[in-house]
Order: C-alpha cells, then sequence, then structure tokens
C-alpha cells in the first residue's frame, strides 16, 4: 500500500503542475481521441483499442513512446503473477529479435488483489547494434476497470517521467466516479 500512496503523491504532483489534458466524448458520438493525452506527444489509436503517443518535444525524449490499453474490472493478478507474466515478456522479446538482451533492473508492485493496486516493471533493452531502449511497463487496478502502460525512452529517467505523467490519467479514468 505504501508503493500505492508513493504513486498517488507522485501522480498529484504532476497533475498540479500540468501537461495531463483530458477529452471526454459525447456519450452519444464514438470517442474520436484518447481518454486523456500528455503535452508534446502526438496520438495514434492502434489495433485492439491500444492508445499510443508518440514523443513530438525534446522535454519527452526524442524517439519516446507511451502506450496503454483499458481492461474490464475486476481483475485479480497479483504481484507473484505479475512477475511471471514480465519473465515471459522478456523470453518472447528476446526470441522475436536474435540478438537483443532484455534485464529486468526492477518490479514494484501492491500486494493483494483489492483495489487500487499497481505494479511496475523496469526493462533495460539492448538491440543487437548496441542501441539501449529503458522501458517502464506496468498495471493500474481501478473501482473502474484496469489499464497497462508502456513507457519506452532512450534514457531511463524520461521514460520514468512519461510513465509517471501518463499514470496521472489513467488513476483519474479508473477512479470511482463519486471521487
Amino acid at each position: 500500500m505504501r508503493f500505492y500512496v508513493r504513486s498517488l503523491v507522485l501522480l498529484a504532483t504532476l497533475v498540479f503542475a500540468g501537461g495531463v489534458a483530458f477529452a471526454e466524448a459525447p456519450k452519444s458520438q464514438p470517442e474520436r481521441g484518447p481518454p486523456f493525452s500528455v503535452g508534446g506527444f502526438r496520438y495514434e489509436l492502434r489495433p485492439n483499442d491500444v492508445h499510443v503517443f508518440l514523443c513530438e518535444q525534446p522535454a519527452c525524449g526524442a524517439q519516446s513512446r507511451v502506450s496503454y490499453r483499458f481492461y474490464a474490472p475486476g481483475n485479480t493478478m497479483t504481484l507473484d503473477q505479475f512477475r511471471d507474466e514480465q519473465a515471459q515478456i522478456v523470453k518472447v522479446l528476446e526470441q522475436r529479435t536474435p540478438g537483443q538482451t532484455i534485464s529486468i533492473l526492477g518490479i514494484d508492485g501492491d500486494s493483494g488483489t483489492a483495489v487500487p493496486r499497481m505494479f511496475k516493471a523496469r526493462r533495460l533493452m539492448v538491440k543487437p547494434d548496441g542501441t539501449k531502449e529503458y522501458q517502464v511497463s506496468g498495471y493500474l487496478f481501478g473501482d473502474r476497470g484496469a489499464a497497462s502502460v508502456i513507457s519506452s525512452a532512450a534514457t531511463e529517467k524520461a521514460s520514468a517521467d512519461n510513465y509517471a505523467q501518463f499514470l496521472i490519467g489513467l488513476a483519474l479514468v479508473l477512479m470511482p466516479k463519486g471521487r
């Protein structure tokens, strides 16, 4: 729970610093844009309702990208299951690109299955040409659903900062309507 509280404090700080914008589509019309966006990123909707954001300004780091996807409420994934999933993801990604190596730098999260809870994994991907890419990948579980989010950047700081900015919007979307 301490992890969650620390994360919410960071989220609140970033919200008050600006940078997260919400677009609420009228209920009678289909959604035309993302549920929220962050300044400096160009939006693309990909198959399977994956919301992708590509950095277009130096502040978020050249070539950085963030994606998220929403899921129905009631997911009972545990931190141990998340750890196992991350190990499997590393194997699949390494097999997809021969010569690529991926290291898990850390995994954090809340224990149990109650909401709200968060899981976060930090990875370093070294491509066959030696290029490094830092990734933060996680889940946020709330009363109104769950979301996965992945942030990739050339530096660990940019990856973590971009992840935190998008986590703010996800937390607000997944919060109960009464808050």
